[in-house]
């Protein structure tokens, strides 16, 4: 296994910041990066916060009718996936970059690589964009959808996201991450977007379980490339060949007991009945 061959570079002025001294040269002036992640805590706080009052504030209301602003809703999330699909598959050249398995350069300029941080930093702010997922839960009273595998993925993935954008976004291990996620996200906000019209349309939304199935196996995907990405790097520091890793097991255990509990367990009932 080789060791590194890009040294991240201090700058000299010691009185940076912490946060800003060792974060990626070129993400350093992004809004969010800056002086370090509480930014990103504020969001965090002020999500989970959400939850507790909103719910504690719709206790005694009757859930809210969201027909509309959910379906402009989950046509616009359609619209963004889709374009950062696009973009992920021209930031991998349709593959091929995943089979580079050396650290990228936090020194490279050039204009295309400045266009895929730039495009991750933007993608990054959709991460945010799916809190409304939880708000739209809050407001209908659909409690039951608010699980911990829900509140999980709505935190880890900005904190993900921002972890690696200051560390070295360029890294194809995100461009798969970003490929799968947003393949996966295009296809579950058309079905929400579909269901929004009602009864009518429900017989012909059978398909909802194999939104789960595709979730699971995006995340054995991106477990598989880390196994191969441990085996094979040059110069990758320890979390970026740990985290795929460790992430598709706790999504690989979360997804699989939401797939038990919601799908095995209703055609159970059904047969026994």
């Amino acid at each position: 296994m080789a060791t590194s061959t890009s040294a991240r570079i201090i700058p000299v002025d010691q009185s940076i910041n912490y946060w800003d001294r060792y974060c990626d040269p070129r993400t350093v002036n992004f809004w969010l990066m800056s002086n370090g992640p509480w930014k990103l805590a504020g969001f965090t706080i002020a999500y989970l916060a959400i939850i507790v009052f909103g719910q504690r504030w719709m206790r005694k209301r009757k859930p809210y009718v969201l027909r509309t602003p959910m379906l402009i809703y989950n046509i616009t999330m359609v619209i963004i996936n889709g374009y950062f699909l696009y973009e992920s598959l021209l930031w991998l050249n349709f593959g091929q970059r995943l089979f580079d398995f050396k650290f990228p350069s936090i020194n490279d300029r050039t204009s295309n690589t400045m266009h895929i941080i730039n495009m991750f930093y933007y993608y990054q702010w959709t991460k945010f964009v799916d809190y409304f997922d939880t708000f739209f839960f809050i407001l209908r009273k659909k409690d039951r959808q608010l699980t911990a595998l829900h509140i999980y993925h709505h935190i880890s993935v900005p904190i993900i996201g921002w972890i690696s954008s200051w560390t070295n976004p360029t890294m194809p291990v995100l461009g798969l991450f970003a490929m799968l996620n947003c393949f996966c996200h295009v296809i579950m906000y058309t079905y929400y977007a579909l269901s929004s019209f009602g009864d009518k349309i429900q017989p012909y939304l059978w398909w909802k379980h194999y939104i789960t199935r595709i979730q699971l196996t995006q995340f054995a995907i991106i477990g598989t490339y880390g196994l191969i990405l441990q085996l094979f790097h040059i110069g990758y520091p320890l979390l970026y060949r740990t985290l795929p890793i460790s992430q598709a097991i706790i999504f690989l255990y979360l997804f699989g007991q939401f797939y038990i509990q919601s799908y095995r367990s209703t055609n159970r009932m059904i047969k026994t009945k």
